[in-house]
């Protein structure tokens, strides 16, 4: 997956799954979350500190608005999302040390939780 003009920046999301139920012992245990390339986007940060209304009718103001190609997978409310400028390993963005440094020297580009997800005609839109 190769970024472009367009879209410069690749998206990641923090994937969770289900727990399971173990069926030996019968407890519920929580699967590892795992860090997931999404596609190439292009982020916009909200420097007028407009507002979006979220699903849940409620009006919060963004940080980033994240210009993503029509065919990207839907990415649900509340899941953590990282953009950065170069592709990376996913299993990198599990560290702390990794997502601190890389917003130092400004490798993630931005970081947050999905507040909302707009399937367009021509295009898809995240708010971080």
């Amino acid at each position: 997956m190769n970024a472009n003009y367009q879209y410069p920046q690749y998206l990641y999301a923090l994937r969770t799954e289900e727990a399971t139920q173990n069926p030996q012992t019968g407890s519920w245990e929580d699967s590892p979350a795992a860090w997931e390339l999404m596609g190439i986007c292009r982020e916009e940060t909200n420097g007028k500190g407009h507002s979006v209304t979220t699903s849940g009718g409620e009006a919060v103001i963004f940080s980033s608005l994240i210009q993503i190609p029509k065919g990207t997978p839907r990415i649900n409310e509340g899941t953590q999302v990282a953009i950065t400028r170069e592709q990376v390993a996913p299993e990198n963005l599990l560290s702390d040390d990794f997502r601190r440094q890389g917003k130092i020297s400004g490798a993630i580009v931005a970081a947050g939780k999905c507040m909302k997800y707009d399937f367009g005609r021509l295009h898809c839109r995240l708010w971080i």
